[in-house]
């Protein structure tokens, strides 16, 4: 009785193992996500977006942030690859800058930023936290992903 009961144990033992008990979770496929934003009608430079999902279920979102021109790429922060997870996701605005106004410096290879350094928010508290139930606040990224999406704000900016 007691071999079979010890033959038992690791057979279950084994199957945990192989099957696997635990681990970490499957990574989602990414799918393309890139557009432009116009703030007041106008492309902005330097405007982090941030796409929170409304399902998290392995990721985590991703974010963007605009050049020159509005245009940005969205990059998934679960696996640092360009694109997210098909889904909706509520978006998020920020766009900080040193007192005088001028983008903050980027810090060069390795290099890490100064927590001491003043920066300023100068978007609006509801484009930081938008309410998810506020009209233009989500974004449905399909299942093919989407390259041309159309970003409108509105916000009252610092001179």
């Amino acid at each position: 009785m007691r071999r079979g009961f010890g033959a038992l144990s690791l057979g279950f033992g084994l199957i945990c193992f192989v099957v696997g008990c635990g681990g970490a979770p499957p990574l989602e496929t990414l799918v393309p996500v890139a557009g432009t934003l116009n703030v007041n009608g106008k492309p902005l430079d330097g405007v982090t977006i941030t796409f929170i999902p409304e399902i998290a279920k392995n990721n985590r979102g991703g974010s963007g942030t605009t050049g020159a021109d509005g245009s940005f790429t969205v990059t998934d922060l679960t696996q640092n690859l360009p694109g997210l997870a098909a889904g909706k996701y509520t978006v998020a605005y920020s766009r900080m800058r040193m007192p005088d106004g001028s983008a903050p410096p980027v810090p060069k290879e390795g290099e890490t930023i100064n927590p001491g350094m003043i920066r300023t928010e100068t978007l609006p508290a509801h484009l930081q936290s938008p309410d998810p139930r506020s009209p233009g606040s989500t974004v449905d990224v399909p299942a093919a992903g989407i390259t041309t999406l159309q970003l409108q704000i509105q916000a009252r900016l610092p001179k």
